[in-house]
């Protein structure tokens, strides 16, 4: 065994998780972590060679088999369960399965899990808590209700109680306040709900625009088309002219579809893509989106660079960024967008555990503006928050949901006078990339 196997065992045994490695079958053949002990006190030895789905109770085990199937078919899963272990109550596990892949086949998968027991016990506890604050809220606002109707007779009656009547107008003082707060959410819940409107019914009116005119294009291609083939009968600077114009409403019908797929409305649907592919095609919907006033360059890395994240999603979160950066410098300025990848310091765990670097991928927005101060930077994910007048703040925040779903992170570089850069960072997908549609 060599020095850095040594030191990795010691980080993996050292873990307060359960790790474990099944092979394609799901039986165990390596296992760690002081999480464990809650399964086989005796030592972790004893689990070796068992099917894992032995170890789950009857009524979780159709739970565990789904898993694993879709972990076998290259996605990576999440699940949260309860189990019983050897002595005691039973125990709330949260779980990770990630498969791992050697030339383009299922080698094994790696299996983490951590007892999530407390965290579960207090998310009920507090649930039950603000239960309890919301009905004797209630209570409160019911009291205060009746005893509006009694208030002339009340205050003839403390009159020289004055100490009472303090404490009196200082309890219905907490209770406005608590209404300015009930009153400001309901403000807030409303203007996302018309928010969230007006985006349906641009997104439909884009929609329909966008196939009517992808229709007459197909006529206009048809027509160009047509004129080619007789191209013989034409002359040479006509037949040019002819190809620049059926090139250019090819162009143009590319160009709807973009736009049908930045303005569709649907739940995440995940799939392995190339970064690369998808930053190149969406520079070109960007030029046109940004204005004539606004540069765009964009600079790739060469080779693949897989991802599984939601294909229209990402391609939101990208215009959003860069109609962001767009707004940052008046509209009028250099926007720069990198798509690369780069190795992570940690070790990993979520696809071989005997990895040295994680690789993630990453594509990167620049701008020219005038940068941001940290109070802005720090609140500028936060759904609501704008520094734009008739701004929403939610477009940034989305940025974020899309991210976040797709296990990613977000960096941002900021100087004020020179601009800003935005960075999103996903996992690299390890598993096959499926052929372009």
């Amino acid at each position: 065994m060599s020095d850095w196997d040594g030191r990795y065992r010691q980080f993996v045994e050292a873990s307060s998780d359960c790790m474990k490695e099944l092979d394609r079958d799901g039986v165990i053949r390596f296992v760690a972590g002081h999480g464990c002990a809650a399964l086989a006190p005796e030592g972790p030895e004893r689990l070796l060679g068992r099917p894992w789905l032995d170890l789950w109770p009857e009524e979780a085990r159709a739970m565990v088999g789904r898993a694993l199937e879709r972990a076998a078919a290259g996605e990576r899963v999440d699940f949260v369960g309860t189990r019983r272990p050897a002595a005691g109550l039973p125990r709330w596990w949260e779980v990770t399965i990630a498969p791992v892949v050697a030339d383009d086949e299922l080698d094994h998968f790696i299996v983490i899990s951590r007892d999530v027991t407390e965290r579960v016990e207090l998310q009920a506890s507090l649930e039950s808590i603000i239960e309890l604050l919301q009905d004797r809220l209630n209570q409160t606002v019911a009291s205060s209700v009746s005893a509006s109707t009694r208030y002339g007779t009340l205050m003839e009656r403390l009159e020289s109680e004055h100490g009472a009547r303090r404490d009196a107008e200082r309890q219905l003082a907490g209770v406005s306040e608590q209404l300015e707060l009930v009153n400001h959410a309901r403000e807030l819940a409303e203007a996302s709900a018309r928010q969230a409107q007006k985006q349906q019914a641009i997104g439909q009116l884009v929609s329909g625009i966008a196939h009517d005119f992808n229709n007459m294009l197909q006529t206009v291609i048809v027509s160009l088309s047509g004129l080619q083939d007789e191209g013989d009968e034409l002359s040479p600077r006509h037949r040019r002219m002819v190809t620049y114009a059926v090139e250019g409403a090819r162009h143009a019908t590319a160009l709807t579809r973009r736009l049908l797929a930045f303005a569709r409305n649907q739940q995440s649907q995940p799939e392995a893509i190339d970064l690369g592919d998808l930053v190149m095609a969406f520079a070109d919907f960007a030029r046109h989106a940004l204005g004539g006033r606004v540069g765009v360059e964009v600079y790739r890395q060469p080779g693949a660079l897989p991802v599984w994240l939601d294909r229209h999603g990402t391609e939101q979160a990208l215009m959003n960024v860069c109609l962001n950066a767009r707004d940052a410098m008046s509209g009028f300025g250099h926007v720069v967008i990198e798509v690369g990848e780069r190795a992570c310091e940690a070790v990993p765990s979520d696809f071989a555990h005997d990895a040295v670097n994680v690789r993630q991928v990453f594509v990167s927005i620049a701008d020219t503006g005038g940068g941001m101060p940290d109070e802005v930077r720090q609140r500028l994910f936060e759904p609501y928050f704008t520094t734009k007048e008739g701004g929403s703040g939610l477009g940034l925040a989305q940025v974020y949901g899309t991210v976040a779903q797709a296990g990613g992170a977000i960096e941002i570089e900021s100087e004020l006078g020179v601009g800003t850069r935005i960075r999103l960072v996903f996992p690299r997908y390890p598993g096959p990339l499926e052929p372009a549609d």
